[in-house]
C-alpha cells in the first residue's frame, strides 16, 4: 500500500500536542479534551463490476469482512482498488503507511483470509495515544457462482458395480434432511445404496425380495416415506429400505403408469398425493390419484380425466414447484414422443387433469430427446437427455432455450444414452454450507452401458453466508 510514512503522522501529532501546551499557557482556564474514540464506524470498497458489496464490522472481535462473497474474478480488481468509505475520527495505518481513500491499495493479502489472518489495521484516536487494531478479510468466491460444477464420483469411491447390466436401471432418493440415501435398482432383485451426504459416499449391495420378474424398475417412485413400483398393472410397495416388497391390493389392477407426486400445500389446500394412470371400466386410460390419508384408510384410486394423446407414459420425470402465489404444481416430461419434433412438458394442479405446455413458436420449443430429463432447479426448469450433449432451460415450461455457457453438461456425458437422474434438494432449515445439498446425481448404466456416477451442483447453491 502507498501513503505517507508514519513518521509524518508522529510529527503532526507532536505539533498538535505542542499547540495544546501553548494554548494552555495562554489561557489556563481553557481545557481542551481530545477524543479517545479509535473505532472504525464504516468501511466499504469501490464497486466491483459496478456492484457495491457491503462490509460488516464485528466490533467485538475487531474484524471487518464482507458477508456476501465477491465474484470469482475479483482478485484481478482488489489488487489495486480504492477504499470508498473509511469512517474514523482520526486516522488508520497499516504497517508503516497511512490509509488514504484517494489512493489505490493492494488488498490481495486479505483475500479469503481466515482466523487471525488478513490485513492488519491500526486506528489512532484524536488524543494521539489511544489505538485499536482491526483485521480486514475479504471473501472472494473460488468458483464461478453461476457455473454447474461436476464431480466424477468414481474418483471418490468405487462405482456400485463393475458389471454391465443389459436391463434398465433407476435411482431414487429416500430420507429427509441430512439423512438421505441414494438407491439404484439394477433389477427387480438387486439394488445398491449409498449415503447422499458429502464425505459419506460409498456403495453397498442389497438383495430385493417380493417383486415379480416383470416389475418395471423405471416406474420406481418415492411417496410418503415408501417406494412404489409397477408390475404388469399391479402396484408394489416397500418401506424406505427398499428391500422387501409387497403387492398393494387396493391400488392394483390395470395401472398403466406411476406419474408423479404432489406435496401437501396450504395455499392450494392440497394433500400429499400420488398420481398415476389407470384404466376405467371402459378400458380408457384416465388419470388417477390417492392421498396419504386415503392410503391409511385403505381407499382406492380416485379417477380423473381421460389421458390426452401425447401425454408421457414411460420414463417419466416430474418436477414439483410452487406458483408465484404459493400454490403447488407439478410438471412432467417423458416418453414416448410419438414422432414429435418437440419434447413437450405437461402440468397439473391436483393430478386429475393435465394441460400441455406445447408451443408452436419457431425456435422456442424444446427439441425431441429420447428419455428426456425434467428438473426444477434454482427456480428454473431444465431439460436434457438424448445424446446428453445440451441442456435447455425455461422459466415456465413453454418457451425453451439452449444453455450456451456455465450451466452445462460435462463433455464426458456425450452419447451416453442410458441414465437415471435425481436431485437432492436442500431442506429449508439448512444454514451452513455442510448442510446444503442441491446436488444433481446422474447415474449412467443399463442397456449395455457401463456404470458411472456423477454429481453436479450450481456453485452458488453451495456457498455459505458467513
Amino acid at each position: 500500500m502507498y501513503g505517507m510514512r508514519t513518521r509524518f503522522l508522529s510529527v503532526i501529532i507532536g505539533f498538535l500536542l505542542v499547540s495544546m501546551g501553548i494554548s494552555s499557557c495562554l489561557d489556563s482556564e481553557t481545557v481542551t479534551e481530545y477524543s479517545t474514540d479509535a473505532t472504525i464506524h464504516a468501511f466499504s470498497l469501490d464497486t466491483i463490476h459496478g456492484v457495491d458489496y457491503p462490509f460488516e464490522i464485528d466490533q467485538l472481535n475487531n474484524l471487518i469482512y464482507n458477508p456476501d462473497s465477491l465474484p470469482v474474478d475479483a482478485d484481478t480488481i482488489i489488487d489495486s482498488i480504492k477504499i470508498d468509505v473509511l469512517s474514523v475520527l482520526w486516522s488508520v495505518t497499516s504497517g508503516d503507511t497511512v490509509l488514504n481513500t484517494e489512493a489505490y491499495h493492494n488488498l490481495l493479502p486479505a483475500m479469503n483470509a481466515t482466523g487471525q489472518d488478513g490485513i492488519k489495521l491500526l486506528v489512532h484516536a484524536g488524543d494521539g495515544m489511544t489505538t485499536r487494531p482491526y483485521t480486514l478479510q475479504i471473501r472472494v468466491h473460488r468458483q464461478d457462482p453461476d457455473s454447474l460444477t461436476w464431480v466424477h464420483m468414481d474418483t471418490v469411491a468405487d462405482v456400485f458395480t463393475q458389471s454391465v447390466n443389459s436391463g434398465e436401471q433407476k435411482a431414487v432418493l429416500m430420507g429427509q434432511g441430512l439423512n438421505k440415501e441414494l438407491l439404484v435398482y439394477t433389477s427387480p432383485t438387486q439394488l445398491y445404496r449409498t449415503s447422499a451426504n458429502p464425505g459419506e459416499y460409498g456403495w453397498t449391495a442389497a438383495d430385493v425380495t417380493g417383486l415379480p420378474a416383470q416389475a418395471d424398475v423405471t416406474s420406481l417412485l418415492a411417496f410418503g416415506g415408501r417406494l412404489y413400483m409397477l408390475a404388469s398393472g399391479d402396484v408394489y410397495a416397500s418401506d424406505a429400505t427398499g428391500t422387501a416388497w409387497q403387492k398393494v391390493e387396493m391400488l392394483s389392477g390395470n395401472v398403466q403408469s406411476l406419474v408423479a407426486t404432489l406435496p401437501d400445500n396450504d395455499v392450494s389446500r392440497q394433500e400429499a398425493t400420488l398420481i398415476g394412470i389407470c384404466q376405467d371400466e371402459s378400458q380408457e386410460n384416465v388419470f388417477c390419484t390417492i392421498t396419504e390419508k386415503q392410503l391409511e384408510e385403505h381407499a382406492g384410486w380416485t379417477l380423473g380425466e381421460k389421458v390426452p394423446s401425447g401425454f408421457p407414459t414411460e420414463h417419466i420425470y416430474y418436477a414439483n414447484y410452487t406458483t408465484g402465489g404459493g400454490a403447488a404444481q407439478v410438471m412432467v416430461a417423458g416418453m414416448p414422443l410419438n414422432g414429435n419434433e418437440k419434447t413437450v412438458a405437461w402440468f397439473s394442479n391436483y393430478g386429475l387433469d393435465w394441460a400441455s405446455l406445447e408451443t408452436d413458436v419457431e425456435n422456442m420449443w424444446c427439441p425431441a430427446m429420447q428419455n428426456p430429463v425434467l428438473l426444477y432447479y434454482a427456480e428454473q426448469f431444465y431439460a436434457f437427455g438424448g445424446a446428453m450433449d445440451a441442456i435447455y432451460t425455461s422459466e415456465s415450461g413453454i418457451g425453451w432455450q439452449q444453455v450456451e455457457e456455465k450451466f452445462l453438461l460435462p463433455a464426458e456425458f456425450k452419447n451416453k444414452r442410458s441414465y437415471t437422474v435425481v436431485v437432492d434438494a436442500t431442506s429449508e432449515d439448512a444454514v451452513s454450507a455442510a448442510d446444503k445439498r442441491d446436488f444433481i446425481w446422474v447415474i449412467f448404466g443399463g442397456n449395455g452401458t457401463p456404470n458411472e456416477v456423477w454429481r453436479g451442483r450450481l456453485s452458488r447453491l453451495g456457498f455459505e453466508r458467513e
